[in-house]
Protein backbone atom coordinates (compact mmCIF):
# COMPACT_ATOMS: atom_id res chain seq x y z
CA UNK A 1 0.00 0.00 0.00
CA UNK A 2 3.04 1.84 0.10
CA UNK A 3 2.25 3.14 -3.53
CA UNK A 4 -1.05 5.05 -1.66
CA UNK A 5 1.29 7.54 0.24
CA UNK A 6 1.25 11.31 -0.57
CA UNK A 7 4.34 13.19 0.70
CA UNK A 8 4.06 15.52 3.24
CA UNK A 9 3.94 18.92 1.06
CA UNK A 10 1.25 17.11 -1.34
CA UNK A 11 -0.71 16.54 1.93
CA UNK A 12 -0.69 20.16 3.45
CA UNK A 13 -1.55 21.54 0.02
CA UNK A 14 -4.01 19.51 -0.42
CA UNK A 15 -5.05 20.21 3.24
CA UNK A 16 -5.06 23.80 2.80
CA UNK A 17 -7.61 23.68 -0.51
CA UNK A 18 -10.16 21.16 1.06
CA UNK A 19 -9.96 23.56 4.54
CA UNK A 20 -10.70 26.76 2.35
CA UNK A 21 -13.53 25.02 0.52
CA UNK A 22 -15.20 23.88 3.52
CA UNK A 23 -14.82 26.98 5.20
CA UNK A 24 -16.48 28.92 2.41
CA UNK A 25 -19.34 26.28 3.39
CA UNK A 26 -19.11 26.81 6.71
CA UNK A 27 -19.65 30.84 5.88
CA UNK A 28 -22.65 29.51 4.18
CA UNK A 29 -24.32 28.27 7.59
CA UNK A 30 -22.56 30.49 9.81
CA UNK A 31 -24.22 34.07 8.83
CA UNK A 32 -28.00 31.98 9.42
CA UNK A 33 -26.83 30.06 12.56
CA UNK A 34 -26.37 34.12 14.08
CA UNK A 35 -29.60 35.46 12.84
CA UNK A 36 -31.67 32.38 14.53
CA UNK A 37 -29.37 33.28 17.56
CA UNK A 38 -29.88 36.79 17.82
CA UNK A 39 -33.08 37.31 16.03
CA UNK A 40 -35.94 36.32 16.31
CA UNK A 41 -38.57 35.00 13.53
CA UNK A 42 -39.86 38.52 12.43
CA UNK A 43 -36.13 39.56 12.41
CA UNK A 44 -36.66 41.53 15.37
CA UNK A 45 -32.98 41.99 17.56
CA UNK A 46 -33.87 39.57 20.29
CA UNK A 47 -33.26 41.01 23.58
CA UNK A 48 -30.33 39.78 25.93
CA UNK A 49 -32.30 37.85 28.01
CA UNK A 50 -33.80 35.92 25.41
CA UNK A 51 -30.63 35.06 23.38
CA UNK A 52 -29.43 31.51 23.98
CA UNK A 53 -26.00 32.90 25.24
CA UNK A 54 -24.31 29.03 25.64
CA UNK A 55 -24.60 28.05 22.15
CA UNK A 56 -23.97 31.94 20.61
CA UNK A 57 -20.87 31.59 22.62
CA UNK A 58 -19.63 28.19 21.58
CA UNK A 59 -20.70 29.29 17.70
CA UNK A 60 -18.40 32.00 18.15
CA UNK A 61 -15.53 30.07 19.26
CA UNK A 62 -15.93 26.95 16.58
CA UNK A 63 -16.25 30.15 14.44
CA UNK A 64 -12.45 31.53 15.48
CA UNK A 65 -11.24 28.15 15.36
CA UNK A 66 -12.23 27.39 11.68
CA UNK A 67 -11.20 30.48 10.23
CA UNK A 68 -8.04 30.17 12.47
CA UNK A 69 -7.16 26.95 11.04
CA UNK A 70 -7.27 28.20 7.44
CA UNK A 71 -5.16 31.36 8.36
CA UNK A 72 -2.53 28.67 9.88
CA UNK A 73 -2.47 26.64 7.18
CA UNK A 74 -2.18 29.63 4.49
CA UNK A 75 0.80 31.03 6.68
CA UNK A 76 2.30 27.30 6.62
CA UNK A 77 2.23 27.06 3.02
CA UNK A 78 3.86 30.43 2.31
CA UNK A 79 6.37 29.98 4.96
CA UNK A 80 7.47 26.36 3.48
CA UNK A 81 7.52 27.42 -0.36
CA UNK A 82 8.46 31.05 -0.24
CA UNK A 83 10.05 32.33 2.48
CA UNK A 84 11.81 29.09 3.55
CA UNK A 85 15.21 28.68 1.44
CA UNK A 86 16.99 26.25 3.55
CA UNK A 87 18.23 22.69 2.51
CA UNK A 88 15.35 20.14 2.22
CA UNK A 89 12.73 22.20 0.87
CA UNK A 90 9.33 22.42 2.18
CA UNK A 91 9.10 19.63 3.87
CA UNK A 92 12.33 20.52 6.44
CA UNK A 93 9.20 23.04 7.42
CA UNK A 94 6.54 21.01 7.87
CA UNK A 95 7.80 17.66 9.61
CA UNK A 96 9.80 20.10 12.38
CA UNK A 97 7.92 19.23 15.15
CA UNK A 98 9.10 22.16 17.00
CA UNK A 99 7.74 24.62 14.52
CA UNK A 100 5.30 27.20 15.98
CA UNK A 101 2.87 26.90 13.26
CA UNK A 102 2.83 22.89 13.99
CA UNK A 103 2.15 23.50 17.17
CA UNK A 104 -0.60 26.13 16.90
CA UNK A 105 -2.18 23.55 14.10
CA UNK A 106 -2.13 20.66 16.33
CA UNK A 107 -3.75 22.58 19.60
CA UNK A 108 -6.07 24.53 17.40
CA UNK A 109 -7.36 20.85 16.26
CA UNK A 110 -7.59 19.55 19.22
CA UNK A 111 -8.84 22.17 21.30
CA UNK A 112 -11.73 23.11 18.64
CA UNK A 113 -12.50 18.86 19.12
CA UNK A 114 -12.76 19.63 22.61
CA UNK A 115 -15.17 22.42 22.33
CA UNK A 116 -17.54 20.39 20.26
CA UNK A 117 -17.29 17.45 22.74
CA UNK A 118 -18.15 19.47 25.52
CA UNK A 119 -21.27 21.03 23.35
CA UNK A 120 -22.41 17.23 23.47
CA UNK A 121 -21.82 16.89 27.25
CA UNK A 122 -23.58 20.05 27.73
CA UNK A 123 -26.56 18.93 25.18
CA UNK A 124 -26.80 15.44 27.12
CA UNK A 125 -26.90 17.43 30.57
CA UNK A 126 -29.59 19.94 29.35
CA UNK A 127 -31.60 16.49 27.81
CA UNK A 128 -31.02 14.09 30.66
CA UNK A 129 -32.86 16.61 33.08
CA UNK A 130 -29.54 17.77 34.45
CA UNK A 131 -28.39 14.39 36.00
CA UNK A 132 -25.00 14.26 37.22
CA UNK A 133 -24.72 10.54 37.11
CA UNK A 134 -25.72 10.12 33.84
CA UNK A 135 -23.38 12.48 32.99
CA UNK A 136 -20.25 10.31 34.40
CA UNK A 137 -18.78 8.27 31.95
CA UNK A 138 -18.86 11.70 29.40
CA UNK A 139 -17.49 13.94 31.41
CA UNK A 140 -14.53 11.56 32.15
CA UNK A 141 -14.06 10.77 28.49
CA UNK A 142 -14.16 14.46 27.64
CA UNK A 143 -11.46 15.06 30.60
CA UNK A 144 -9.76 12.30 29.52
CA UNK A 145 -9.64 14.07 26.13
CA UNK A 146 -7.95 17.11 27.39
CA UNK A 147 -5.72 15.78 29.58
CA UNK A 148 -4.06 13.94 26.19
CA UNK A 149 -4.76 17.45 24.84
CA UNK A 150 -2.35 19.30 27.04
CA UNK A 151 0.23 15.85 27.17
CA UNK A 152 0.05 16.34 23.36
CA UNK A 153 1.27 20.00 23.14
CA UNK A 154 3.74 19.18 25.92
CA UNK A 155 5.19 16.33 24.23
CA UNK A 156 5.21 18.87 20.57
CA UNK A 157 6.77 22.09 21.77
CA UNK A 158 9.71 20.08 23.55
CA UNK A 159 10.67 17.59 21.54
CA UNK A 160 13.53 19.59 20.45
CA UNK A 161 15.16 19.42 16.86
CA UNK A 162 13.19 16.57 15.87
CA UNK A 163 11.69 16.34 12.46
CA UNK A 164 9.08 14.01 12.10
CA UNK A 165 5.33 13.67 11.31
CA UNK A 166 2.82 13.00 13.16
CA UNK A 167 1.89 9.75 11.21
CA UNK A 168 4.97 8.54 12.43
CA UNK A 169 4.10 5.88 14.38
CA UNK A 170 6.41 4.76 16.57
CA UNK A 171 6.54 8.16 18.89
CA UNK A 172 5.40 8.66 21.81
CA UNK A 173 3.35 11.41 20.77
CA UNK A 174 1.15 9.32 18.38
CA UNK A 175 0.10 6.72 20.70
CA UNK A 176 -1.06 9.78 22.62
CA UNK A 177 -2.59 11.28 19.84
CA UNK A 178 -4.33 7.42 19.35
CA UNK A 179 -5.92 7.86 22.66
CA UNK A 180 -7.21 11.27 22.86
CA UNK A 181 -8.68 10.35 19.15
CA UNK A 182 -10.38 7.24 20.44
CA UNK A 183 -12.09 9.29 23.77
CA UNK A 184 -13.35 12.06 21.33
CA UNK A 185 -15.29 9.68 18.67
CA UNK A 186 -16.35 7.46 21.48
CA UNK A 187 -17.90 10.51 23.22
CA UNK A 188 -19.36 11.46 20.38
CA UNK A 189 -21.26 8.99 19.36
CA UNK A 190 -22.26 7.88 23.89
CA UNK A 191 -23.70 11.36 24.18
CA UNK A 192 -25.07 11.74 20.35
CA UNK A 193 -26.74 8.39 19.98
CA UNK A 194 -26.78 6.12 23.19
CA UNK A 195 -28.02 9.72 25.34
CA UNK A 196 -29.49 12.36 23.47
CA UNK A 197 -31.53 10.28 21.02
CA UNK A 198 -32.45 7.59 23.27
CA UNK A 199 -33.66 10.25 25.56
CA UNK A 200 -35.63 12.05 23.05
CA UNK A 201 -37.22 9.52 21.55
CA UNK A 202 -38.02 7.78 24.60
CA UNK A 203 -39.86 11.55 25.57
CA UNK A 204 -41.89 11.30 22.37
CA UNK A 205 -43.09 7.28 23.03
CA UNK A 206 -43.90 8.61 26.44
CA UNK A 207 -46.23 11.41 24.93
CA UNK A 208 -47.81 9.13 22.42
CA UNK A 209 -49.07 7.20 25.62
CA UNK A 210 -51.04 10.36 26.68
CA UNK A 211 -52.54 11.55 23.53
CA UNK A 212 -55.93 10.38 22.62
CA UNK A 213 -56.14 8.15 19.80
CA UNK A 214 -59.11 8.48 17.24
CA UNK A 215 -60.18 5.74 15.12
CA UNK A 216 -59.97 5.13 11.51
CA UNK A 217 -63.65 6.68 10.92
CA UNK A 218 -64.11 9.08 13.87
CA UNK A 219 -61.10 11.11 12.80
CA UNK A 220 -62.10 14.58 11.23
CA UNK A 221 -61.09 13.95 7.52
CA UNK A 222 -58.58 17.21 7.61
CA UNK A 223 -56.96 15.57 10.60
CA UNK A 224 -55.89 12.45 8.88
CA UNK A 225 -54.13 14.34 6.14
CA UNK A 226 -51.32 14.64 8.35
CA UNK A 227 -51.08 11.10 9.74
CA UNK A 228 -47.77 10.39 8.43
CA UNK A 229 -46.06 13.90 9.15
CA UNK A 230 -43.18 13.08 11.98
CA UNK A 231 -44.16 14.49 15.51
CA UNK A 232 -41.60 17.69 16.23
CA UNK A 233 -39.36 15.33 18.57
CA UNK A 234 -39.13 13.25 15.06
CA UNK A 235 -37.89 15.97 13.23
CA UNK A 236 -35.24 16.87 16.35
CA UNK A 237 -34.25 13.35 16.26
CA UNK A 238 -33.44 12.89 12.76
CA UNK A 239 -31.63 16.48 12.65
CA UNK A 240 -29.54 15.63 15.43
CA UNK A 241 -29.00 12.37 13.91
CA UNK A 242 -28.00 13.25 10.96
CA UNK A 243 -25.61 16.07 12.10
CA UNK A 244 -23.66 13.51 14.15
CA UNK A 245 -23.08 11.19 12.01
CA UNK A 246 -22.07 14.01 9.23
CA UNK A 247 -19.00 14.98 12.17
CA UNK A 248 -18.57 10.88 13.03
CA UNK A 249 -17.79 10.09 9.78
CA UNK A 250 -15.13 12.79 9.18
CA UNK A 251 -13.80 11.85 12.55
CA UNK A 252 -13.65 8.22 12.26
CA UNK A 253 -12.10 9.04 8.69
CA UNK A 254 -9.46 11.13 10.01
CA UNK A 255 -8.66 8.65 12.32
CA UNK A 256 -8.21 5.73 9.91
CA UNK A 257 -5.97 7.71 7.92
CA UNK A 258 -4.09 8.58 11.28
CA UNK A 259 -3.60 4.99 12.81
CA UNK A 260 -2.70 4.12 9.33
CA UNK A 261 0.10 6.39 8.65
CA UNK A 262 -0.97 7.88 5.64
CA UNK A 263 0.14 11.95 5.41
CA UNK A 264 -3.68 12.28 4.06
CA UNK A 265 -4.23 12.53 7.55
CA UNK A 266 -3.43 16.03 7.55
CA UNK A 267 -5.51 16.98 5.15
CA UNK A 268 -8.77 15.20 6.68
CA UNK A 269 -8.11 16.75 9.90
CA UNK A 270 -8.49 20.36 8.49
CA UNK A 271 -11.72 18.87 7.03
CA UNK A 272 -13.04 17.44 10.46
CA UNK A 273 -12.33 20.69 11.95
CA UNK A 274 -14.60 22.80 9.42
CA UNK A 275 -17.28 19.63 9.37
CA UNK A 276 -17.87 20.17 13.48
CA UNK A 277 -18.45 23.57 13.02
CA UNK A 278 -20.62 23.15 9.77
CA UNK A 279 -22.57 19.68 11.83
CA UNK A 280 -23.00 22.87 15.14
CA UNK A 281 -25.12 25.81 12.84
CA UNK A 282 -27.11 23.30 10.80
CA UNK A 283 -28.26 21.97 13.96
CA UNK A 284 -29.51 25.37 15.07
CA UNK A 285 -30.51 26.55 11.81
CA UNK A 286 -32.88 23.45 10.95
CA UNK A 287 -34.36 23.20 14.17
CA UNK A 288 -34.86 27.01 14.66
CA UNK A 289 -36.38 27.68 11.18
CA UNK A 290 -39.04 25.28 11.08
CA UNK A 291 -42.34 27.28 11.13
CA UNK A 292 -44.86 26.27 14.36
CA UNK A 293 -47.23 24.90 11.33
CA UNK A 294 -44.66 22.38 10.45
CA UNK A 295 -44.85 21.06 14.03
CA UNK A 296 -48.87 21.72 15.31
CA UNK A 297 -52.31 23.04 13.44
CA UNK A 298 -54.78 24.15 15.29
CA UNK A 299 -58.52 24.10 15.07
CA UNK A 300 -62.10 24.23 17.34
CA UNK A 301 -64.08 21.16 16.32
CA UNK A 302 -66.97 19.33 18.42
CA UNK A 303 -66.50 15.90 18.43
CA UNK A 304 -68.26 12.86 20.60
CA UNK A 305 -65.92 10.22 22.35
CA UNK A 306 -67.27 7.32 24.19
CA UNK A 307 -66.39 6.97 28.14
CA UNK A 308 -64.62 3.98 28.48
CA UNK A 309 -61.47 2.50 30.38
CA UNK A 310 -57.70 2.92 28.04
CA UNK A 311 -54.72 1.22 29.12
CA UNK A 312 -51.88 3.55 29.15
CA UNK A 313 -49.61 0.61 27.95
CA UNK A 314 -51.91 0.31 25.05
CA UNK A 315 -53.51 2.81 22.32
CA UNK A 316 -56.70 -0.07 21.40
CA UNK A 317 -60.51 0.96 22.23
CA UNK A 318 -62.25 -1.46 24.34
CA UNK A 319 -64.49 -3.84 22.00
CA UNK A 320 -67.83 -2.33 23.71
CA UNK A 321 -68.14 1.00 21.15
CA UNK A 322 -72.07 1.44 22.56
CA UNK A 323 -71.27 3.15 25.66
CA UNK A 324 -71.90 6.36 27.03
CA UNK A 325 -70.39 9.01 25.00
CA UNK A 326 -69.63 13.00 25.51
CA UNK A 327 -69.97 15.98 23.60
CA UNK A 328 -66.56 18.12 23.67
CA UNK A 329 -66.60 21.35 22.55
CA UNK A 330 -62.84 21.37 22.21
CA UNK A 331 -59.35 22.96 20.27
CA UNK A 332 -57.49 20.44 18.68
CA UNK A 333 -53.71 20.79 18.37
CA UNK A 334 -52.09 17.75 16.31
CA UNK A 335 -48.85 16.45 16.59
CA UNK A 336 -47.86 15.20 13.67
CA UNK A 337 -47.59 11.44 14.96
CA UNK A 338 -48.16 7.85 13.24
CA UNK A 339 -51.75 7.56 14.05
CA UNK A 340 -51.80 10.00 16.37
CA UNK A 341 -54.20 13.12 17.26
CA UNK A 342 -53.09 15.12 20.27
CA UNK A 343 -56.73 17.04 21.37
CA UNK A 344 -55.81 19.95 23.53
CA UNK A 345 -58.75 20.50 25.76
CA UNK A 346 -59.77 23.66 27.24
CA UNK A 347 -61.37 25.01 30.04
CA UNK A 348 -65.60 25.54 29.87
CA UNK A 349 -65.83 22.25 27.63
CA UNK A 350 -69.44 21.27 27.33
CA UNK A 351 -70.18 17.81 28.22
CA UNK A 352 -73.70 15.97 27.06
CA UNK A 353 -74.83 12.43 26.84
CA UNK A 354 -74.77 11.55 23.23
CA UNK A 355 -76.90 8.55 22.57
Amino acid sequence: MAHLQIVISEAQILGLFLSSVFWGIYLVTFFPCMRHLIWDRKFNLRSPKSINWTMLVFALLLAFFATFDVALSLMHSIEAFILYTGSGGSEERYTRLTDWVNILKTVNVFVGKQISDGILVYRCWIVTSKSHFLLILPVMLWLGDLAMTIYITFLEATAGNTHELLTGGESTITAVITSAWSMSIANNIITTGSMIVWFIRKVDRHNAMYAVQASNNSAPDSLKLFRRKRTKLQNVIRIITESGLMYTVTAIIAFITFVTGNNSFYATTDVELQVLAIAYNLIIIRVSSRPPEDYSMKSTVTATIPLHGMNSSTTKRTANSDGQHVMVHCEVDVDYGSNIETLGYKNGGSQSPDA
